[in-house]
């Protein structure tokens, strides 16, 4: 069994929070729209978002510490303040998954979409030597394109829904100095043990939503405006290139991964 971990802001820090809503309710649908049932999905907030979605295997962990204070923290203190709510999520999330006896814990980002075989994977590969499996290929999905572009190498150095691993090693991948974080890069571990490369394209990273922290609309702008022989050699792009494939948001993707544009009906 895999318990599902979505930690989710508050709608205090929240740019919009109807919009955050819409996000986390299609995060939810894709998280349980697994082709095996056999998980939990565990929802750690402050508030529940507005949505209409319900599933009889979610449960909502409502926590009670203070949300980040950005209005009247320096601007250079807020990235640090926002992955610290997240990760003591993230770990209230792993106390309360304790009940449920899981062979497997997995963190999910609140606008992320996952394939629906993670599950059914899971159960047919796990063993007592297994810690666990990292995402090394996913899509990166900018928000109402046609398109979505496949990351075939080292998608979890850039999503935070990225490792499935067994409840013993989860705190490995905390670091708390200088504030707790939640590391999801981490593969190798103290005692020699390494999680797997997953087989297949494991989740849809949601970029320039509106809610996104890292790749925000005005972030990939920046970037698609940017002089190519400014940002890397040639040797570079021929590199950079090679780890990105483009295709249709076709309707295989769509139903493995639950992904749909925001603005339609549901």
């Amino acid at each position: 069994m895999i318990t599902f971990i979505i930690p989710v802001k508050s709608e205090k820090v929240s740019g919009s929070w109807s919009q955050f809503s819409k996000l986390f309710e299609r995060t939810l649908k894709s998280v349980t729209s697994q082709i095996s049932q056999n998980f939990n999905v565990i929802v750690v907030c402050h508030e529940k978002p507005e949505i209409r979605f319900e599933h009889p295997n979610v449960e909502y962990l409502y926590v009670d510490f203070e949300v980040p204070q950005l209005k009247t923290a320096p601007k250079e203190k807020h990235d640090g303040m926002k992955e610290e709510d997240k990760s003591k999520k993230i770990l209230a999330g792993v106390e309360c998954a304790k009940k449920y006896n899981s062979d497997y814990l997995m963190v999910v980002d609140a606008d992320d979409c996952i394939s629906n075989k993670i599950v059914s994977f899971v159960e047919e590969n796990s063993s007592k030597d297994t810690i666990g499996w990292y995402i090394n290929k996913g899509y990166f999905y900018r928000e109402g394109d046609k398109l979505i572009s496949l990351n075939k190498e080292n998608f979890n150095t850039l999503c935070g829904t990225c490792i499935i691993i067994k409840p013993s090693y989860i705190e490995a991948v905390f670091q708390q100095k200088p504030h707790l974080l939640y590391v999801h890069q981490t593969m190798d571990f103290s005692d020699d043990t390494k999680l797997l490369k997953l087989p297949f394209a494991g989740a849809i990273y949601s970029m320039a939503n509106g809610e996104n922290h890292y790749m925000s609309g005005g972030q990939m702008k920046n970037l698609s405006t940017g002089s190519i022989f400014k940002l890397e050699t040639i040797k570079g792009i021929f590199r950079k290139l090679r780890k990105y494939s483009f295709r249709t948001l076709n309707r295989k993707i769509r139903e493995e991964f639950g992904i749909y544009p925001l603005n339609q009906k549901q």
